[in-house]
Formats: structure tokens, sequence, C-alpha cells
């Protein structure tokens, strides 16, 4: 039996300040054509492979455009730094919010964190854009509506983060 290697997944932790205080987070309905999972359906963070040669932040701009239409205001867990430490390789280091593997769908899932402007629009691989506040995250954790993969990053980012935006130290 022969198993493809793990690829790493960066997860947008999505976030914005709510007009009455405190901050929500994105999840969209996961709707892809080409879904082999079992998972199709489920409400996610949006989230996708990291490209060969890309880093982390570039694969969670490029996914979040890429599933919602948004842009990254900036970053406030996850950010790159460049490494020159040999003249053969590139490196990007990234200190992720946490890091997730299933193994059983064989994915590393690597979670940043972003402040987000503007409005989610559908495409083609997520709909259902709605930003969640704190309470309703709890509910979606304890109903099992939501990607397993993203579960324990919510929950440490429930259980960890600062209700304010301005609370990070970018």
């Amino acid at each position: 039996m022969s198993h493809a290697l793990q690829r790493p997944v960066v997860c947008i932790l999505a976030v914005r300040p709510r007009g009455t205080g405190g901050s929500e987070v994105l999840l969209q309905r996961r709707t892809k054509a080409n879904d082999d999972t079992p998972y199709n359906g489920c409400l996610e963070l949006p989230q996708g492979k990291v490209n060969r040669n890309e880093s982390l932040t570039q694969a969670a701009r490029r996914e979040l455009a890429e599933e919602a239409g948004l842009r990254v205001h900036r970053f406030l867990v996850g950010g790159d730094t460049h490494a020159s430490v040999a003249e053969t390789s590139e490196l990007a280091v990234s200190q992720p919010f946490v890091c997730v593997t299933d193994t059983m769908q064989n994915h590393i899932g690597l979670c940043v964190i972003a402040e987000i402007t503007g409005d989610a629009q559908a495409t083609s691989e997520a709909s259902g854009h709605r930003w969640y506040d704190r309470n309703e995250l709890e509910t979606l954790i304890a109903a099992k509506r939501l990607f397993p993969l993203n579960v324990p990053m919510l929950r440490k980012f429930l259980d960890t983060a600062p209700d304010e935006i301005d609370a990070w130290r970018p």
C-alpha cells in the first residue's frame, strides 16, 4: 500500500472587529465540484493547499482571494520571515497559530490568523460565507457542523485569543 506525502494546508482564521465590540470569524460552506472527501457541504475556514515555492502567507492570501474574494489587511499570527542559511535553499519561516494533522485524510493544517476587510463573495470553491461571533462558533462546534480539521483551530482561538482585535500584537 503506497501513501502519498502529506501536503500542508493553510487554514485562515479570518477575523474582523464587530461593530458592537469583540470580533467575528469568517466561515464558508465547502462547495468544490471535485471534492472527493466526506466533507462536501461542511462549514469551514477558508483554506487550501500550499503550492511549491509559496510561503504560508502567500498561500493564505491566494486562498482567501480564490475562496472568498477577500484580501488580508494584516496577519495577526503566522506571518513569514525569510532566512538565508544555504545557497541551495530559500526558506520562509512561519509561526502558525496552531498545526493540526489529520492522519486519515493525510493533511497537515497550518492555521494563521488574519484581520480582513470587505465582504466575502461566493466563488466556485466556496459559498454561504458568514461572519460568526464567539457564541455562534461554540454552538457550531458543539453541534459538530464544522470541517474536522478546523475544530481544534477554532477551539484554541476561542480558548486563548483576546476578544478585541486591537489587543493583538502584530
